[in-house]
């Protein structure tokens, strides 16, 4: 009986000892947080930071729709991952990316989606404009060769976005005339009248305009040398080139580099790598060679003592790469660190760069 008393107790015993090792093992890894450093853009050269916090010592890797290989994090101190990656030309990113973080701790793993958006808010609201562009008519104008007969013919002119399909109709939708794009902008086409058409000048015809999912229309009398303007249309390039135009020399920064530079040597390195090179050459050579053994060495070490110092010398500066509405790229150098980050507005006054709410 005492034996099988002494059996249960160590039998408890090494169970409770296990619950620990259980429990530990049982935990599920958690990533608490994942976020990006917003960019402006996704084009090659683009650095991307990325962190995370979750649980510590594992190990946390990214998987970015558009890369083709996996993105790892260090862990920078526990329980908090931090890396960064640079676009390659060899990437598909787009601004949709979806990015999903994947965290290991031992036997078990957890995975969370990036809520947050890869491009800051400015960007996507163009991106999105870009993916999905606005199309207007501006002005549309129909001409004939004579009475409204068979036989005659009816000219169309359009002008509006370019890059779209454009076309008229007549009798309601009964008659469609396809339109060219003659010039960026401006459709033309023709239609010859039948003998069962029964057009006057005031018979309705309808110019359409479509790009991608969008289309915009415009109706006019068929009357010759009657011309409807779009206003709306004709003021939105001159309003959109004043906005522009409101913020002369106004960017976003897209990038800060740090630049190591090489200083810029005097006589002194220069002499005194080449009176310790001259001396070398000297100990080396001999005889009739002792001579060119010494002006060798006088030479190659004034190099190395030249390059020794600029090695010295060298410090570390700053290259703020600006991209402006206009459209150009600018970089302008700092000796010290910058207070821009990137997708900071600025504006660039000469080569001094200040912050624009």
């Amino acid at each position: 009986m005492n034996t099988l008393r002494n059996l249960c107790r160590i039998w408890m015993l090494a169970l409770a000892g296990l619950l620990p090792a259980a429990a530990a093992l049982a935990q599920v890894p958690a990533i608490t947080s994942l976020t990006v450093d917003q960019v402006t853009e996704l084009v090659p050269g683009t650095e991307l930071i990325f962190r995370a916090n979750g649980t510590p010592n594992g190990v946390l890797r990214l998987k970015v729709d558009g890369v083709a290989s996996l993105i790892e994090l260090p862990q920078a101190r526990a329980g908090v991952y931090e890396g960064a990656y640079t676009v390659s030309i060899r990437d598909k990113l787009k601004p949709e990316s979806k990015v999903s973080a994947t965290l290991t701790v031992g036997d078990r793993q957890i995975t969370a989606v990036m809520t947050q958006h890869l491009l800051t808010p400015e960007a996507q609201a163009k991106a999105a404009a870009a993916a999905n562009p606005s199309v207007a008519i501006s002005r549309f104008e129909t001409g004939n060769s004579g009475a409204l007969a068979g036989g005659h013919e009816v000219s169309f002119t359009v002008n509006g976005t370019p890059g779209a399909k454009a076309s008229v109709s007549l009798d309601g939708g009964k008659t469609q005339i396809a339109l060219a794009e003659d010039k960026p902008g401006v459709y033309t086409g023709n239609y010859t009248i039948k003998t069962r058409d029964h057009f006057t000048d005031a018979s309705q015809v309808r110019a359409t305009l479509e790009l991608g999912t969008r289309k915009t229309s415009l109706v006019k009398p068929l009357m010759a040398g009657a011309t409807v303007m779009n206003t709306a249309a004709v003021n939105a390039a001159p309003a959109a080139a004043a906005a522009v135009a409101g913020c002369v020399g106004c960017g976003i920064v897209q990038a800060v580099n740090t630049v190591k530079v090489k200083g810029k040597p005097n006589y002194v390195g220069v002499i005194a790598g080449g009176v310790a090179g001259g001396v070398l050459g000297n100990q080396v050579g001999k005889g009739d060679g002792n001579t060119a053994a010494t002006v060798i060495g006088a030479v190659g070490g004034a190099m190395a003592g030249r390059e020794i110092e600029k090695r010295m010398r060298s410090s570390t500066v700053y290259d703020v790469v600006v991209k402006m509405d206009d459209g150009s790229s600018k970089t302008v150098r700092y000796e010290a660190q910058p207070a821009f980050t990137v997708g900071s507005k600025v504006k660039l006054s000469g080569n001094v760069l200040t912050a624009v709410n």
